[in-house]
Formats: structure tokens, C-alpha cells, sequence
């Protein structure tokens, strides 16, 4: 009788173990998307050297397909209040760059006016998702980037 009580506690351990690597093997896979769709936004920024909505929001729509990135199920943006609990209400050299993408990310416009020389980079949210039905909408973590500096001279 002994030995059938130790194999059950071990069968336990066993089911334990599985279900904590199925946890990070699950969360190392939504880190990656999260991650890979931040830094293809970052990119597309950087190459065209601004964000503008009308004609990126297409091309990273597309890509976003394409990597299987969740699309909004409000399909409404909530950019301005993530706005304002990442940098305040009354932050007046940040506005929302995204206005029209159907997909959860944001992109933020950070200006920072020197006089003559001005600057301005972008912030870049995208969202990290658990797949799994029970918490499937708790969880919801944000993975952030920012662009390089861009500078331009006031005349």
C-alpha cells in the first residue's frame, strides 16, 4: 500500500512540473509576438522617420495579420486612456500618433521643444497575450519601446 500512496504523490509532482513549463512555454510564445509586433512597428517609424497614420496604419495592418496579433474586439481605440495612465492628464507634449488601427498597440508622439532645436520620438505599446480560456482576459501586459530622437531645427 505504501508504494501505490508514493507513486501517486509523484504522479502529482509530475502533473505540477508539466503544467508550470506549459506556463512559460505559453508566456515566452505571447512575449515573442508582443515583442516582434514593437519592434516591427519601431522599425517602420524609424525608416520613414515619422508615423503617419494614413499611410502606415495598411502596411502594419497587414504585417499584424500576418503574425496573428489580436485585433481589438471593441474595435474602438483606447490610446488616450492608456495615454493618460502612462504620462498623466495634463501632459501637453504627448498626443496618440495611432487613431485608426483596428489591432492593440498604441504609438505616442513625445515632443520636446529646446527653442531652436526641437526634438520628437515615438513610444510604441503592444500588448502581451495569454491564450488560455480561463484568464484569457485578465492578462494583459504591456511590452513598450521608443524610437530614436528625432531632431529638427526651428527657424
Amino acid at each position: 500500500m505504501k508504494e501505490a500512496i508514493a507513486n501517486a504523490n509523484v504522479f502529482n509532482l509530475m502533473i505540477v512540473f508539466i503544467v508550470i513549463l506549459m506556463a512559460f512555454f505559453v508566456g515566452s510564445l505571447g512575449y515573442s509576438k508582443a515583442f516582434k509586433v514593437k519592434d516591427f512597428i519601431i522599425n517602420e517609424i524609424e525608416r520613414e522617420e515619422e508615423y503617419d497614420d494614413k499611410t502606415m496604419s495598411e502596411n502594419i495592418d497587414k504585417t499584424l495579420s500576418d503574425i496573428g496579433y489580436r485585433v481589438s474586439k471593441s474595435n474602438t481605440n483606447r490610446c488616450n486612456d492608456v495615454m493618460n495612465a502612462e504620462f498623466g492628464s495634463s501632459n501637453s507634449r504627448v498626443t496618440v500618433a495611432n487613431t485608426s488601427s483596428k489591432y492593440e498597440y498604441c504609438v505616442f508622439k513625445i515632443v520636446d521643444d529646446n527653442g531652436a532645436r526641437s526634438s520628437y520620438r515615438y513610444r510604441v505599446i503592444a500588448y502581451m497575450y495569454f491564450d488560455i480560456p480561463i484568464i484569457n482576459n485578465l492578462l494583459k501586459i504591456p511590452v513598450k519601446g521608443e524610437t530614436i530622437s528625432f531632431t529638427t531645427i526651428n527657424s
